[in-house]
């Protein structure tokens, strides 16, 4: 996908994840950076580039001193990109070891998992990143949760053929017609996954060229899953 290959492309630069390798040039740059706004600097982190150079704490280190006023850490290293489990012992040792806001990132996917992540690990947010993919409703699941204890039930097929109506529009209003069908195949992929028949369905949306055509195939999936 572009956007691996993008991230490959910044790596190679030396930019990116690339930087923990080079805590001086991590320093210089948020100094820098700090040095040239009047708005707060925040900056996102890994555990480290790979399990022989966990270093995330000597970054959040230098990130507070330099003048960040947040950090984001996500609990994998470069190298395992997306694999296994996010280490979250490691987001709150960061946690332990500065002053300024700490913003957990990693394998949150639901709203017991965030209170989870809370507790774990002591930090002050949490960011959520592939878990929205298609499923807006985590964010205001997740806070109800944390201040009821209540469940808010996932959304009903409706409700997603619905929001996906909506999401279309306003994508082809924004990107016109032809550009916003082709990038509401993958949205539509991640608003249906484990829905019925949604197999399926993706299977068909590869052939969809217009609009009408969308908003018909998805008006007779509702039908065929009710």
């Amino acid at each position: 996908p572009y956007t691996t290959l993008f991230r490959s492309k910044i790596v190679k630069n030396g930019d990116g994840s690339a930087l923990m390798k080079n805590p001086k040039l991590v320093e210089k740059i948020i100094k820098s950076v700090v040095g040239g706004t009047t708005k707060p600097v925040t900056i996102k982190i890994r555990k480290g580039w790979d399990e022989n150079s966990i270093n995330a704490k000597e970054i959040a280190i230098i990130a507070e001193e330099a003048g960040a006023k947040a950090l984001t850490i996500h609990g994998r290293t470069r190298e395992e990109f997306y694999s296994g489990m996010a280490d979250w012992d490691i987001i709150k040792e960061v946690n332990e070891q500065i002053t300024i806001p700490v913003i957990g990132n990693g394998d949150v996917d639901s709203p017991e998992k965030a209170k989870e992540m809370f507790e774990h690990t002591g930090c002050d947010a949490i960011m959520i990143g592939r878990a929205a993919q298609g499923n807006p409703w985590i964010f205001k699941r997740i806070n109800h949760y944390l201040k009821t204890g209540e469940i808010i039930p996932s959304p009903s097929p409706e409700e997603i053929i619905s929001l996906i109506f909506r999401h279309l529009e306003m994508l082809v209003e924004y990107k016109g017609e032809k550009v916003a069908i082709r990038e509401m195949r993958k949205h539509i992929a991640w608003y249906t996954r484990g829905l019925k028949n949604s197999t399926l369905l993706r299977r068909e949306l590869n052939k969809i060229e217009a609009r009408n055509q969308l908003v018909l195939l998805l008006e007779e999936y509702l039908i065929s899953i009710k």
